[in-house]
């Protein structure tokens, strides 16, 4: 059975909540460097999320990183604005968004041992026409880029 995720805001930088509003484009890369998330908002500017650590036990960038369009994770709405509502941001700043009791990052756990698997997160960056969801066992680096006119 399917469970449904309990979602928590995430604000990885003060900055970006503060100077990002809503995504426009993204780009998901992933190489020899690692693994970036690049979300461009309305205003142009960028932000760069970026896993480039070895996990602990894979030595892998991420555990699990897939984009998945909105129809299909329509149910995480509802969760989002609840997750919003509680810790009081307004609608117009931006956040991502941790998930517990999730079946998607369940399913690694059993593959790390003893208590590596308590270290995993479930990290989802919503993306204007879907979300980018990413299993890993440390918090990437934000960089947030402002364009000048």
């Amino acid at each position: 059975m399917i469970r449904k995720p309990t979602l928590i805001t995430w604000e990885p930088t003060e900055e970006l909540t503060k100077g990002f509003i809503e995504v426009v484009k993204f780009d998901v890369c992933f190489s020899d460097k690692g693994l970036t998330i690049t979300l461009i908002d309305k205003m142009r500017t960028t932000v760069d999320i970026t896993y480039d650590k070895g996990t602990n036990y894979l030595g892998d960038y991420v555990v699990s990183f897939r984009y998945t369009s909105e129809i299909p994770m329509s149910m995480l709405a509802s969760l989002a604005e609840a997750a919003r509502d509680k810790s009081c941001l307004n609608n117009f700043e931006t956040c991502f968004y941790k998930a517990l009791d999730s079946d998607y990052l369940d399913r690694f756990k059993p593959y790390f041992p003893g208590d590596l698997a308590d270290g995993l997160e479930h990290h989802i960056f919503p993306v204007g026409t879907g979300i980018v969801e990413v299993i890993s066992d440390y918090k990437p680096s934000v960089t947030l880029t402002k364009t000048t006119f």
